[in-house]
Formats: C-alpha cells, sequence, structure tokens
C-alpha cells in the first residue's frame, strides 16, 4: 500500500513541542456567536417590566425564550447518559449569579434552577431569579450554602474523584442523593449567563462536564451597533450574544432551529408575546394570551444585518 504522507523537513520546534503537549481532537464543542437587534426587546421589557412591578432582565427573557422553544422542538431538550443521547421529561432553565466573595476583590460563580421553566411566565421567571438571586448573595440560600460547607471539608486531591463519583450515582446509576445536600440534576436542560454587568461584549461559555447541560447561551452588554435595513446604514441597540452547544445531541438542522427561533423572538417580542399591558396584575386575564397565526414562522421574520460587528 502506498504512503499517503511524508515526513515534512524542517520542522519547527514548536510544532514538536506541540504534539506532544496535546492529544488528538476529542471535543464536541461548538461555538456560534450573533449581534442581535434589540432596540424593540429593550422597550419591550422596560414596558413589561413597569406593568408587572418586577424588573424582567435579559437574563429572564432568554430563559422563557429557550423554554418555549424546547416545548416547540422537544429533540432540543437532550441530555448525554453514558454512550446514550436521551431527552429529559421536564424543561429547567440555569440561570448563573455572581456572588461577591468573602476574601474580597474576587466572586464566586453560583447559579439557580427554574424547574419547569417553560410553564412560567415571564414575570414569573424574573421574579424567581430576583428572589433566589438575592438569597444567595446574602448567604440565606440552603441548598448553596450546604454544598459550599460540604466542598470546604473536601480535600483539593480528592475532590475531582468524588465528582466523578457523584455523576455517576446521579446519572448512570441514577441514586437519589438529596439527604447528604447534592440535588438531582442540578444544572437542567440549558444554561444561562449574562456578562453585561461585567462590561463584557461577548464572550463564549464552555460546556460544564459535570452539569451535562448541551446548550449554553451568553448575553453581552447592550450598546450602539450599526445594522442594514432596506440597504441603509441604522444605528439600533444591539447585543452581542454566543451559543455553546454539544454536537453529541445537535447537529446542524437543530441547532438552525434553536438559533432562527431565538433571533426571531429577540428581534420581534411583540410579535411572540402577549401586550406587555396584560402582565399588569389586574389586567384582564382574556388579553394574556399568547398571540395565534399572525406571528410570523421564524423563517420568515425579517432580521437586521449588523455591519462590522
Amino acid at each position: 500500500m502506498a504512503r499517503l504522507w511524508k515526513k515534512p523537513e524542517n520542522l519547527s520546534s514548536w510544532r514538536k513541542i506541540s504534539v506532544g503537549m496535546w492529544k488528538r481532537p476529542a471535543d464536541p464543542t461548538i461555538y456560534g456567536y450573533e449581534t442581535v437587534d434589540v432596540e424593540d426587546l429593550v422597550a419591550f421589557l422596560d414596558e413589561v417590566s413597569e406593568a408587572c412591578g418586577e424588573k424582567v432582565t435579559m437574563t429572564a427573557y432568554m430563559s422563557k425564550i429557550i423554554s418555549d422553544i424546547m416545548t416547540e422542538y422537544p429533540k432540543l431538550n437532550s441530555i448525554v447518559v453514558g454512550n446514550q443521547v436521551l431527552q429529559r421529561e421536564s424543561i429547567d432553565a440555569f440561570c448563573q449569579v455572581a456572588v461577591a466573595n468573602d476574601s474580597g476583590g474576587s466572586a464566586d460563580l453560583s447559579g439557580t434552577k427554574l424547574r419547569n421553566s417553560d410553564t412560567m411566565t415571564l414575570p414569573e421567571i424574573a421574579a424567581k431569579l430576583h428572589r433566589r438571586a438575592d438569597r444567595i448573595r446574602k448567604g440565606q440560600d440552603e441548598e448553596i450554602e450546604q454544598t459550599k460547607s460540604m466542598l470546604d471539608k473536601i480535600p483539593p486531591l480528592l475532590l475531582p474523584k468524588l465528582m466523578r463519583v457523584v455523576d455517576l450515582l446521579t446519572y448512570v446509576v441514577p441514586f437519589d442523593l438529596g439527604k447528604i445536600g447534592i440535588r438531582d440534576d442540578p444544572f437542567g436542560s440549558f444554561m444561562v449567563t449574562n456578562c453585561a454587568p461585567f462590561d463584557i461584549r461577548m464572550g463564549f461559555a464552555p460546556l460544564v462536564p459535570f452539569a451535562r447541560t448541551p446548550i449554553v447561551v451568553l448575553i453581552g452588554i447592550v450598546e450602539d451597533h450599526v445594522f442594514v435595513e432596506n440597504g441603509e446604514p441604522v444605528v439600533k441597540k444591539g447585543s452581542q450574544m454566543s451559543f455553546t452547544a454539544d454536537h453529541r445531541c445537535f447537529d446542524g438542522l437543530q441547532i438552525g432551529q434553536l438559533v432562527r427561533n431565538i433571533r426571531a423572538r429577540l428581534e420581534d417580542p411583540y410579535r411572540y408575546y402577549p401586550d406587555p399591558s396584560s402582565y399588569a396584575p389586574d389586567a384582564d386575564p382574556s388579553i394574556d394570551e399568547e398571540p395565534g397565526p399572525d406571528a410570523p414562522p421564524p423563517e420568515a421574520s425579517s432580521s437586521s444585518k449588523p455591519v462590522g460587528s
């Protein structure tokens, strides 16, 4: 059989070192990002917040729309267990929360899981996030404090091995570890993290192996961007958002469904969700109805194209 390759001439020292440092690629991570027109969304969230009396953030809205998309496309709600891609029984959002560290000058990254987030309204998601985040930041969340206390007692050398055992017992066996303070599937269907409070325009979040969550969405700061509308440049509010996905769970078809639907709901919230006035506590329940056939499919929605962003 003929050789299909040969030894190159003058191989650099760096190439020799790099081959020794890295193994063959074995990472299924897919990254993507987009600059999204959020001019209407900013106004929509302000109106909803005023109507319901609860500050509705981009994180809450992103949690809502991904939950709704997973309801429409159930196969997106996946998890890898062993060598199988399985479908979760419930849709649960996980939103990350930055918590000040007692040592000062740094912060811990924690989070809160919203069980059955697909059944919640936008104000309900916002309210639950605010209450849970406030408890976490004040050190009043029993689950988080119990976990932190347990971690403080484990020697760093044993922690990686213990985490692998917990992962095995939680997902593969599975075994209820609630009595020792370890929640069942603590991270859920997808993660949402917002780096805008840190004045970060855009970033890429990693997939957390222990979480077994195949989708992570990261929201950047909202600022002026140049978009093209009808061939003309227009300055509007925009946000650079990224997603990280597990290729074992999704291919281009599923990722396309996810991205198109997220984009459509970010750019035109008024067509996909009830009028903001319907979220008022004393609003007529008959008003609070999801838009009907008038809401266009994501493929048909018009989107502004960013320029140089």
